[in-house]
């Protein structure tokens, strides 16, 4: 069975969008969130918000791992990239959902396939999932309304995929 391992923006992100079901149905199998993951996902989240119910729904449908090993050892990886990061490379699994450069830097160096936020979106509209219009607005809303930091080539680069037609 495929092994999936998410990182904390991801799913801070999708659960703003309401986008979390993208990540088990576009790269299905076993979806594994560490418990450090899980602890900083819900701090960020605050108390009875829609993220916050969002992300606790999403908890009931993965396997949530208590572990606490590092091998890497980096001042700019923080402590639960750098255990999720451990995870990944020690269990071999197939998917790092991750939207930090290092972190995806690193696991692809390690051979780990690497997909963040943006990535899940337009490989959503490939699928059929959203519409081109529908993801871009996520774009949108993910860059304006909740500080999802991005290149300026990256979301033009995002932009000329999705913008394609909005008669979807």
């Amino acid at each position: 069975m495929t092994t999936v391992v998410c990182d904390a923006s991801p799913l801070i992100f999708l659960a703003k969008l309401d986008r979390l079901e993208i990540i088990r149905t576009l790269l299905g199998g076993d979806v594994v969130v560490l418990r450090c993951v899980v602890d900083e996902v819900i701090a960020v989240a605050g108390d009875a918000n829609p993220e916050q119910r969002r992300l606790r729904d999403f908890q009931q449908s993965v396997r949530i791992v208590d572990f606490t090993d590092t091998t890497y050892q980096s001042g700019r990886l923080s402590v639960s990239d750098r255990r999720t990061l451990t995870y990944a490379v020690s269990h071999s699994v197939a998917w790092l959902v991750a939207d930090e450069r290092l972190l995806r830097r690193i696991a692809a160096h390690e051979e780990i396939a690497t997909i963040g936020t943006l990535g899940l979106l337009v490989t959503a509209v490939r699928r059929g999932l959203l519409t081109r219009k529908q993801a871009m607005d996520d774009v949108d809303t993910a860059v304006s309304s909740h500080h999802l930091r991005i290149s300026i080539a990256l979301y033009r680069e995002i932009q000329r995929e999705l913008q394609g037609s909005h008669e979807e």
